[in-house]
């Protein structure tokens, strides 16, 4: 299961289950200065799919949510504004 706070802005990744993703999504954030003020992951099985979910303080550039998109083991996102 995944908790999430439906409030402010959100990013919600479907992906493979695999070692770095966290840290991928995380790294590319950072770089373009989008703060996270949470986040949240879960997982059908280990190493099958996974859900993660990040509360950002700043709406991510075109450029930054392509690049999120750009990783091969992310198979669909969205972000959301509420």
């Amino acid at each position: 299961s995944v908790d999430v706070s439906l409030e402010g802005s959100l990013i919600l990744c479907r992906q493979v289950d695999q070692p770095g993703m966290i840290g991928k999504v995380g790294s590319i954030l950072g770089s373009q200065n989008v703060n996270v003020n949470f986040m949240s992951v879960g997982r059908t099985a280990p190493r099958r799919r996974a859900i993660m979910a990040i509360g950002v303080d700043d709406e991510p550039t075109k450029e930054t949510l392509q690049r999120i998109g750009e990783v091969p083991a992310i198979e669909e996102f969205v972000y959301l504004k509420f």
